[in-house]
C-alpha cells in the first residue's frame, strides 16, 4: 500500500501577518539571537516571500538548499536569479564546485556565524529552504556530543536555539502536484538541458555529487540517449512530486512550524 502524507491544518497566507509577526520579534527582549525561517515543499514560493521580507525588513537571507550551494547549476535548482541576489544580500549560495560534498554539519557551521554577525547589526537574517534536516538541526541546535552523538538544545531544554519564527508553506496536494509540474515544463523550456550540455562539456562527470540532484541526473540520461526529452520531463516531475512527499514527512516531527496556506 502507498503511504499518503496528509494535508497540513494551515491558516490563511496572510503577508501583513507576517509583517506584523517579525515586526514583534524585532520589539522582543530575548537572550537569545533571532530568526526568521521560510520552509515548504519545493515550488511552494519560499524564495519569493523571503525576498520580498528582505527587502520589508533590510535584512539578508541564508538559503537552506542543499543544491543551491553549487556554481553554476541554476535553471535546476530554481536559483535566486542574478538580479534578485543584487536586490538582496544571499549567502551559501554558489559557495562549492560540483565535485565538493555538503553536509548538514557543514551548513549549520557556516550558518551560524552570518545569523550572529547580522543580528549584532540589528537584524533579523531569514532562512530560506526547503532542506528540512539542515533547518531543523540549526533552528533545534543539533551539535556533536559525547562518543560523537548528536545532541540537541532543544529537546534537552524545550526551547529552540534560536528566537525563531519558523514559516511553513502548504497547498492542497492536487494544487502543489499541479505547480511542480508547471515548474518542472519551465525549467525545461527555461534551458536546462543546454545547462548540463554545458557543465559537461566543462569537464564536470555525470556522477559529480552535484549531478546528482533532481533534474540533472534524469537530464544526464536523456544526453546519453537513455529516454526521450517527454519521458525526462515525466521523470522530473515524478520524482520533485515523490521528494515533495518527503520534505511533507520530515517537516511532521517539526511541530513548532506556523503553517501557511497559499
Amino acid at each position: 500500500m502507498r503511504s499518503k502524507v496528509k494535508d497540513f491544518a494551515a491558516a490563511p497566507f496572510v503577508l501583513t501577518n507576517i509583517f506584523d509577526s517579525i515586526k514583534s520579534l524585532h520589539l522582543t527582549d530575548s537572550s537569545r539571537e533571532k530568526l526568521v525561517v521560510i520552509l515548504g515543499a519545493t515550488s511552494t514560493g519560499k524564495s519569493s516571500l523571503a525576498l520580498e521580507l528582505a527587502e520589508k525588513f533590510d535584512t539578508e537571507i541564508i538559503s537552506a538548499d542543499s543544491m543551491a550551494v553549487y556554481k553554476n547549476f541554476n535553471v535546476g535548482t530554481a536559483k535566486p536569479t542574478q538580479a534578485e541576489l543584487e536586490r538582496v544580500p544571499h549567502h551559501l549560495i554558489n559557495i562549492l564546485n560540483a565535485e565538493e560534498k555538503f553536509s548538514v554539519g557543514e551548513f549549520v557551521r557556516l550558518a551560524r556565524p552570518i545569523i550572529t554577525e547580522l543580528n549584532l547589526r540589528g537584524k533579523i537574517p531569514i532562512v530560506a529552504g526547503g532542506t528540512g534536516l539542515y533547518i531543523q538541526a540549526l533552528v533545534e541546535g543539533y551539535e556533536l556530543g559525547a562518543g560523537k552523538s548528536l545532541v540537541s538544545h532543544y529537546k534537552r531544554t524545550g526551547e529552540l536555539f534560536y528566537d525563531a519564527l519558523v514559516f511553513g508553506l502548504t497547498s492542497d496536494r492536487p494544487a502543489l502536484y499541479d505547480r511542480i509540474n508547471r515548474r518542472t515544463e519551465k525549467m525545461f523550456a527555461g534551458g536546462l538541458v543546454d545547462e548540463v550540455k554545458t557543465l559537461l562539456a566543462s569537464g564536470i562527470a555525470p556522477n559529480a555529487q552535484a549531478m546528482t540532484g533532481i533534474g540533472y541526473k534524469e537530464t544526464v540520461e536523456y544526453l546519453q540517449g537513455g529516454a526521450t526529452l517527454e519521458e525526462t520531463i515525466s521523470k522530473v516531475a515524478q520524482a520533485t512530486r515523490n521528494f515533495a512527499k518527503r520534505q511533507l514527512t520530515w517537516y511532521r516531527r517539526m511541530h513548532y512550524i506556523r503553517w501557511l496556506k497559499i
